[in-house]
């Protein structure tokens, strides 16, 4: 199983996403209300992106804040 690595990033009312070892020139970024829907949108982007199903066995995303943010905990 690949993890991919994801950023996320305070901005306004919304958690804007990062996600890196996508292919170049691909969409890497996404966005969610919650950390949730966030760390969920992100999977579903990598799964879009690569053509893959949504399979917990074929793909995981590590969903972490982005050191930019000042935040040291996710807000829910």
């Amino acid at each position: 199983m690949v993890t991919y690595k994801a950023t996320a990033e305070r901005r306004g009312s919304f958690w804007v996403v990062r996600v890196d070892g996508l292919p170049e020139g691909e969409q890497n970024t996404t966005q969610g209300l919650t950390w949730t829907e966030a760390h969920e949108n992100a999977r579903d982007l990598v799964g879009l992106v690569l053509g893959i199903d949504n399979d917990p066995a074929a793909y995981a995303v590590e969903l972490l804040l982005a050191e930019a943010s000042g935040r040291t905990t996710p807000t829910h």
